[in-house]
């Protein structure tokens, strides 16, 4: 028997719903993927993660909570059912009858909630889960964090003061674990990065075979797609200090795609407005190469993860140790 709050997760009849979902992990060529798949014909994905099924889980999306004068604001379902799922369905109301609708949710694998919700609706969905060399996801998704406001300090001083961060999303086998209380082995491909970029072919014949779509119809030179390629600012430092003094800020980076308006909630000041618009002047951001790990970090935290996910190949099926930690080669997406 369901719960009333469990009931609210469950698509209203006739609700167009998603064929599969690209649940994370991020950084892991999620983006790449979600754009090679939209190039196939008969597959739709938005151009925007959705975040629906986790909207409310605080862990993963802190940046979805407003604190006003006298309240918060936070996405609540129970507040308007109807209208939370008519947002979501305005995701997919463009799509043709015939295509294959996909999702991308890069926190939808760590999320404590989105599995389960996935697994209420009415329609099998199948889950796409991208893994990737976790110290250079790591590392990626804190290039990712200082550019958008939210990392306050270097990259080692993230994982000493605040690792959850940085390394949580990396922790790939107790999530999938997790999400296989929910989801069945059988709806669920994993797409590994290095084994993608040493044989992309072979993997989207694969993937298109889970999908259940001609991979003859992908367009000549689908393979070669890649996305979000990395923007670096001119100084780490002058970049975390703003970020520490207009901390506020980086919870407006996504308020553009929730189901209700933040326009009058946790509003900054025109100073701390002021401050990053001087900031972006003096300290401007530019698409370009990563610079290289820290050596010593990268040993460090290679000996933590392959300690930390003993059974993860076993778990998937694909020997990601030996793609992982014997071969120094790691892709940079």
């Amino acid at each position: 028997m369901k719960m009333p709050h469990e009931r609210e997760w469950i698509a209203p009849e006739n609700a167009r719903l998603p064929d599969f979902i690209i649940c994370g992990a991020m950084k892991c060529g999620t983006s790449t993927l979600h754009a090679l798949l939209d190039k196939h014909p008969k597959i739709h994905v938005p151009a925007v993660e959705v975040n629906f099924f986790d909207l409310d889980d605080l862990f993963q999306h802190p940046d979805f909570y407003f604190l006003g004068k006298e309240h918060w604001r936070w996405p609540n379902i129970s507040d308007a059912p109807q209208d939370y799922w008519d947002w979501y369905q305005s995701f997919f109301r463009d799509a043709p009858a015939s295509c294959l609708l996909g999702e991308d949710s890069t926190c939808y694998l760590p999320s404590s909630k989105a599995a389960y919700r996935i697994s209420l609706q009415p329609k099998l969905i199948k889950a796409i889960i991208c893994l990737r060399q976790p110290t250079q996801r790591a590392y990626s998704q804190y290039w990712h964090m200082l550019r958008t406001g939210r990392a306050m300090f270097n990259f080692e001083d993230t994982i000493r003061f605040t690792p959850h961060d940085v390394l949580e999303r990396s922790m790939y086998r107790q999530q999938i674990i997790d999400f296989m209380k929910h989801i069945p082995r059988e709806r669920i491909f994993f797409f590994v990065l290095e084994d993608f970029l040493s044989n992309k072919e072979r993997v989207i014949k694969t993937l298109s075979n889970f999908l259940s779509v001609d991979y003859d119809d992908f367009p000549e030179g689908a393979l070669n797609t890649h996305s979000n390629k990395a923007i670096i600012p001119k100084s780490i430092e002058l970049q975390a200090l703003k970020n520490r003094l207009v901390r506020s800020l980086g919870n407006m980076h996504y308020t553009a795609n929730l189901p209700f308006s933040v326009a009058s909630i946790d509003r900054s000041s025109r100073f701390a407005l002021a401050l990053s618009e001087l900031h972006n002047k003096i300290n401007p951001q530019k698409p370009q190469p990563v610079p290289k790990m820290n050596p010593a970090t990268k040993t460090f935290l290679d000996q933590y993860f392959q300690r930390e996910l003993q059974g993860l190949g076993d778990l998937i099926g694909i020997e990601v140790d030996q793609l992982w930690f014997r071969n120094e080669t790691s892709a940079r997406l």
